[in-house]
């Protein structure tokens, strides 16, 4: 296991961050989180937590609110959970409950290995 990645960050609830965040370990986010954050992990946005801007990750779990861009190979919209942006991911998953409003382009490999991009339309 790469260094980092078996530890949590956790964003509490009443906290207000803004900024760009580069991160290997997990991220757990119960407060609110304005700017751009780019984890090789897992991200996971509590009922409380609402996050507004890009994000860039492993895995995304949303129980709480997002706004923005997203780039993750698996997306995950829990029961109670709202996505409204733009993403661009491998696999989603939709609870009943959850809400995903916005466009998503899944990200498929060439060939060659290299990403490519399939527009699906809402």
């Amino acid at each position: 296991m790469a260094k980092g990645t078996n530890s949590t960050t956790i964003i509490s609830k009443g906290a207000k961050i803004e900024g760009d965040f580069q991160l290997s370990a997990q991220l757990y986010i119960e407060g609110e989180m304005i700017g751009k954050i780019n984890s090789s992990n897992q991200v996971s946005i509590g009922n409380g937590g609402i996050v507004k801007g890009e994000l860039k990750a492993k895995k995304l779990i949303i129980n709480g609110n997002f706004e923005g861009k997203v780039e993750c190979d698996t997306i995950e919209i829990m029961k109670g959970g709202v996505l409204k942006g733009d993403i661009i991911i491998q696999h989603i998953v939709i609870e009943e409950g959850g809400v995903f409003e916005g466009s998503s382009t899944i990200k498929t490999t060439n060939q060659n290995g290299k990403k490519m991009g399939e527009n699906i339309k809402k």
